[in-house]
């Protein structure tokens, strides 16, 4: 009988303690989605399928760049970013100094 009840106040205690912990990381995500902003870049001078890929890999190496879409078709950039760590003049010089002038064309 003892272990019965003793193997049941465990059980409530973990039961209990579970849904705290979720929702303390539920927290901690909506924290960081919240902590990001997204912003487009128009790029010049893409003229061939490589270009997107070093404009991405460009504006990947800026801290706090967390991803980065480029579009050939398009000639954008749309990047994903901690506003903490990083910021628009920043990724755009980084497109440029790789060869790709990048203007702002829309940030969040």
């Amino acid at each position: 009988m003892k272990h019965l009840l003793k193997a049941t106040l465990i059980g409530l205690a973990l039961g209990l303690a579970i849904p705290a912990g979720a929702h303390a990381h539920d927290t901690q995500v909506a924290a960081e989605q919240t902590a990001q902003k997204t912003a487009s870049f128009t790029i010049e001078k893409m003229t061939c399928a490589m270009c997107p890929i070093t404009v991405r890999k460009a504006m990947e190496k800026v801290d706090g760049v967390l991803s980065v879409d480029t579009d050939y078709e398009s000639k954008t950039a749309t990047v994903v970013f901690d506003p903490s760590k990083a910021d628009t003049d920043a990724i755009a010089a980084a497109s440029t100094n790789a060869g790709y002038p990048a203007t702002l064309t829309q940030g969040s």
